[in-house]
């Protein structure tokens, strides 16, 4: 097991996604209740239908602010992540992380991001964990791949033409 500061990435999940998309599900949930009370009971409520309609901007204007954090610069924090490792491969809380070494020797990038192909070809990435382990943490980390026998990969960075 080894111990050492990561610059992780905030993933979207759980009880904070809901707090996040629930305005719009009670949105959604009021213009169907208004728009067949409107068709169905009371045609003059249409213009209340119309109105409920419109409050769609502002909701998705706070879901835009309240999702800020999980985009951007604003997205990555500094914690303390425990890495251990089982048949040479690296993990964290039970995932199992790909290790890539940048061509400039940097940082390391240890993640955990899984493509699933859905209906008519569409790839779908969805992540469990992001992180970078950079300098003065990076020396220790090597050290502790290479005695452990991970694998790290090399990323091939794409210079500016």
């Amino acid at each position: 097991m080894y111990t050492t500061t990561v610059k992780t990435r905030k993933i979207l999940k759980g009880r904070s996604a809901l707090k996040i998309a629930a305005p719009l599900f009670l949105w959604w949930i009021a213009q169907a209740v208004v728009f067949v009370v409107a068709v169905k009971i009371e045609p003059l409520v249409m213009p209340f239908f119309f109105i409920v309609l419109l409050t769609v901007i502002p909701i998705t204007y706070c879901m835009r602010k309240k999702a800020a954090e999980f985009r951007g610069k604003e997205s990555f924090q500094y914690e303390d992540v425990t890495f251990h490792v089982l048949g040479g491969e690296l993990y964290v809380d039970d995932i199992k992380l790909t290790v890539t070494y940048n061509e400039s020797k940097t940082r390391i990038l240890v993640n955990h991001i899984v493509t699933y192909k859905q209906k008519y070809g569409l790839m779908t990435k969805a992540a469990d964990f992001i992180g970078w382990v950079e300098e003065p943490y990076l020396e220790g980390f090597i050290r502790f791949l290479e005695e452990e026998g991970v694998k790290i990969n090399v990323e091939i960075e794409v210079g500016e033409n």
